[in-house]
């Protein structure tokens, strides 16, 4: 949503358009990363829009954003510390910490847990951090080729 209103300063969300953007947003979203997500008409009806409207709003979505739906692994740490400097409940450990064998910030992946003695560790974030970075290596099978099977029914 932030790339959208950067790259475009007279796109403005107001309290008419807002349901429109979001569910465009999630319907894009779930749609590119995820490999189970509801049809449009599901996502349609869920966000008091018609069918035709979100196809066209998921269009214009995509080509918009030049259909670069995941960021960049340094945009979601900002993001990431953004979030936690506004809330008292979390902490970040080490602002100045070493990059870690994952490539990841050591900051990233260690946030104190609050309710949690002993200081609990969110390392689920440092993995999903991981996978995001790695994403377009795990796109290729051993023969090259893609592993995108959208569209394909699996039968010959």
């Amino acid at each position: 949503m932030d790339r959208l209103c950067s790259l475009y300063p007279a796109f403005t969300i107001t309290t008419l358009t807002v349901h429109r953007f979001l569910i465009t947003a999630a319907t894009v979203a779930a749609k590119g990363l995820s490999d189970s997500f509801w049809n449009n008409t599901t996502y349609a009806r869920v966000g008091g829009i018609k069918l035709a409207e979100l196809g066209l709003l998921e269009l214009e979505f995509l080509h918009r954003v030049d259909w670069r739906i995941v960021p960049n692994p340094e945009v979601l740490v900002d993001y990431y510390r953004g979030l936690v400097s506004r809330t008292g409940d979390y902490a970040i450990e080490d602002e100045d910490a070493d990059v870690v064998a994952t490539g990841v910030p050591a900051a990233v992946g260690s946030v104190e847990v609050p309710g949690e003695e002993g200081g609990g560790r969110d390392t689920k974030w440092e993995m999903w951090m991981r996978d995001v970075a790695h994403t377009s290596d795990s796109k290729q099978n051993p023969s090259g080729e893609s592993s995108n099977n959208v569209g394909t029914s699996g039968q010959a």
